[in-house]
């Protein structure tokens, strides 16, 4: 395995990619629809194969931001990616070389970050040797390969009778293909954030997926891969749920309840018909999404589980700076400075953190 030469290879025929796609267990946010929706000045989409004997063994899709400033550009040329490479058989050590030649293309292309988020990402990369720092989270997966029967014996009975018991209540459950949606969905994000703050949860950022806004959602949701549904009693709206769904893959994105929507048990029958809708159409994997580091993180691993889910470590990281170990040494000063309002100022614009 260690003596595999690899290629990086830039994609510009979007067509033949989205063909490639196929052939590996791609995340949606590989997918040309996720990406190109963020397109701006400063930040394109970049695709990127790794061949070996002309033959294609891995795929990683990203984003290139780039400051406009002349001089911001030099120190904070980032290669962003929401999901770790995909490679043949996801063998963990084919993942490791694969990530050390994208290290290798970005400082040759001058670029002074490579930046991996986690997002739907399940293997945990050896870094050991490589200039990277990982980070690790837990997501929660549903495999929805199975037949309905099996798969309703793996939820939790509790959360059954929960949703039984909002049917009841008048609660139905539907998708919207209206952008209108995007609007409720802020809304109710604005009050779950509310009601867990109320019970002293941390505070957090509701839309914390890297540079999504209001604008991008609108975009995401224009393209098709990003799909909402909700749950309402009578007129009003309770919950919503958006999901991007990209092959025979879907994630969780944001979901939103408000204090009636709970009493009434609504996002229980959300999860529930969510996993149903998904499965008759022929989706393979729905991916929970993750869980925070703090006190809350308990409450969501045992409510994710609750449907069946199954606890995936999943890795991300940042590289060292690519052109400068003198910038390497401020960039790790700066994450060990405490919170605070300029810092999240600064993460924001450069690395696209909330």
């Amino acid at each position: 395995m260690k003596n595999i030469r690899l290629e990086v290879i830039e994609v510009s025929d979007l067509l033949k990619w989205e063909k490639d796609l196929k052939s590996f267990s791609a995340t949606p946010f590989f997918a040309p629809a996720w990406l190109e929706s963020f397109r701006s000045k400063i930040r394109k989409p970049i695709y990127l194969r790794f061949v070996s004997d002309q033959k294609t063994i891995g795929l990683v899709a990203g984003l290139r931001n780039e400051p406009s400033n002349a001089l911001l550009k030099k120190l904070f040329r980032i290669l962003f990616f929401y999901s770790g490479p995909a490679v043949v058989g996801a063998d963990e050590e084919l993942t490791k070389l694969c990530m050390a030649e994208l290290i290798s293309y970005a400082r040759e292309k001058q670029f002074s970050y490579v930046k991996l988020e986690s997002w739907d990402f399940p293997c945990a990369v050896n870094t050991r040797g490589l200039s990277f720092k990982p980070t690790i989270r837990k997501e929660y997966i549903v495999d929805l390969r199975e037949n309905w029967s099996d798969l309703i014996k793996k939820i939790k009975k509790n959360r059954r009778t929960d949703a039984r018991t909002a049917e009841r209540n008048g609660l139905t459950f539907h998708e919207s293909r209206s952008p209108e949606i995007l609007d409720h969905l802020l809304r109710l994000l604005a009050e779950t954030k509310s009601i867990r703050l109320s019970k002293k949860y941390k505070d957090y950022a509701s839309l914390y997926i890297s540079h999504i806004n209001r604008d991008i959602l609108h975009k995401l949701f224009k393209s098709g891969i990003v799909r909402a549904f909700y749950i309402k009693k009578n007129d009003d709206i309770l919950s919503v749920s958006l999901e991007a769904v990209y092959q025979k893959k879907a994630y969780g994105l944001f979901a939103g309840t408000n204090l009636l929507g709970y009493k009434l048990k609504s996002n229980a029958l959300l999860n529930f018909k969510i996993i149903e809708k998904l499965k008759n159409e022929g989706v393979e994997f729905y991916n929970f999404g993750g869980v925070p580091s703090d006190d809350s993180a308990q409450g969501l691993c045992f409510f994710k589980a609750s449907y069946g889910a199954k606890e995936h470590i999943c890795c991300g990281g940042r590289s060292h700076h690519l052109q400068s170990p003198f910038i390497n040494y401020l960039t790790t000063v700066f994450y060990r400075v405490p919170e605070m309002r300029l810092k999240r100022i600064i993460r924001k614009k450069f690395f696209g953190r909330n």
